[in-house]
C-alpha cells in the first residue's frame, strides 16, 4: 500500500489551502492509500527558525517523508512565491530527502499572475532535494475553493486538474504492485 505525506506550508490551520488538503486526503482514502499530514505551522517554531535538525518534531516529520512513496506540498502564494514557512521546513529536509519519491506541489493564490511561482520557485528546490518523479504542479485560484458550514468546496475544474495528477500516483502504485508480483 502506498503511503503519502502531505506537507502543508500555510501559516493557518484552517484556510482555503486546507480545503485542497482535505480534498486530496479524501481522494487518497478512496484509493486505499495511507496518508500522513505535516502541518509546518504546528512544528516547533524555534526548531524551524534555528534549523535544529535534531528536534523531535523535525525528526518525526522527516521520518514520515522518508517512509512515504509520494510527498505532496501545499502552499499559499505570497508575494509571487511559495510561503516562507514551507521554505523553513524544506531547509531541514535531508539533502536527497525526496529521492525515489513521487512529488507533487499545489498552490493557492489570488492572482493568475503567480501561476509560475511553483515551476520557477518551488520546483527547483524540490529537485535539489532529490525529486526525480516530479508531477506537474497545480496552481488553483482562491475563488475555486469556497468555505461551507464545516468543510470546503473545491470547484469541479480544480478537482479535475488535481485528479489528473493524483491518478498518476495511483497508476504508479498499481505498476509497482505488478512488478513485485513478477
Amino acid at each position: 500500500m502506498t503511503t503519502i505525506t502531505l506537507v502543508v506550508g500555510s501559516n493557518q490551520s484552517y484556510s482555503r489551502v486546507q480545503g485542497l488538503v482535505e480534498y486530496c486526503i479524501d481522494q487518497f482514502t478512496m484509493m486505499h492509500m495511507t496518508t500522513h499530514l505535516i502541518m509546518v505551522n504546528e512544528l516547533n517554531h524555534e526548531a524551524l527558525l534555528t534549523a535544529d535538525f535534531s528536534h523531535p518534531d523535525i525528526l518525526e516529520a522527516n521520518q514520515k517523508i522518508e517512509n512515504s512513496q509520494a510527498v505532496l506540498f501545499f502552499t499559499p502564494i505570497y508575494k509571487a512565491s511559495y510561503s516562507g514557512i514551507l521554505k523553513t521546513y524544506l531547509d531541514l529536509l535531508p539533502q536527497k530527502g525526496l529521492a525515489e519519491k513521487i512529488v507533487y506541489s499545489l498552490a493557492l493564490g489570488g492572482s493568475t499572475n503567480h501561476v509560475l511561482a511553483l515551476p520557477y520557485a518551488l520546483e527547483p528546490v524540490l529537485k535539489e532535494l532529490g525529486a526525480e518523479y516530479l508531477l506537474q504542479s497545480t496552481f488553483i485560484h482562491q475563488s475555486m475553493v469556497t468555505q461551507l458550514a464545516d468543510s470546503w468546496n473545491v470547484a469541479e475544474t480544480a478537482r479535475e486538474r488535481i485528479d489528473a495528477q493524483l491518478s498518476k500516483i495511483n497508476q504508479y502504485e498499481v505498476t509497482q504492485e505488478k512488478e513485485e508480483v513478477v
